[in-house]
């Protein structure tokens, strides 16, 4: 099992500084995020057990979620994101910044034609936004049924060059095997 702490006061500056340039509407309607770091349990040889975070089964170097109300109502924050702290110094600043940027990302307001929701405590209330696109994959079922497969359509759906051109800018055209 992970052990968790509040991150440092640079790390939660990492995520006022990407809420204000990126995430401008969370940022003005006041959403507070709880950051922590996690660190995976280790064995009697000080070698990790196990991923330090997780996402539905998978390790994963960070993950954010709704805190509930009553918890609200306690002190927490609107969100708790949680960073993988074996992993974080491994990062550069950009990676950080990148990562950050995307678990923020998971992050929308409330709205309804009388515009932001809020709570019985008057904050901004929040649900999570699932990712544009997830691909989910099979070795085993690419091998056996290999351009039949769902995993080759998603592979090359990726590889258009129109997508790549598009979503990931100055990645060459041609597919270097």
């Amino acid at each position: 099992m992970s052990t968790y702490q509040l991150a440092q006061k640079s790390i939660a500056d990492q995520v006022k500084k990407c809420l204000k340039q990126y995430h401008g509407a969370l940022f003005d309607a006041g959403v507070a995020i709880d950051v922590l770091m996690a660190y995976a349990s280790k064995d009697a040889n000080g070698d990790p057990v196990g991923p330090a975070v997780t996402l539905g089964g998978y390790p994963c170097v960070g993950k954010i979620k709704v805190i509930g109300l009553k918890d609200r109502a306690a002190g927490r924050a609107d969100a708790e994101l949680i960073l993988d702290g074996d992993q974080w110094l491994a990062f550069s600043d950009e990676e950080q910044a990148a990562i950050i940027d995307h678990e923020l990302t998971h992050l929308e307001l409330q709205v309804d034609d009388s515009g932001l929701r809020r709570d019985d405590l008057e904050r901004p209330k929040l649900r999570i936004r699932k990712h544009d696109h997830q691909f989910g994959w099979f070795d085993e079922v690419a091998r056996r049924h290999g351009q039949d497969a769902i995993e080759w359509k998603q592979y090359e759906f990726f590889q258009e060059t129109s997508y790549r051109q598009l979503w990931l800018p100055g990645i060459e055209a041609e597919v270097k095997a």
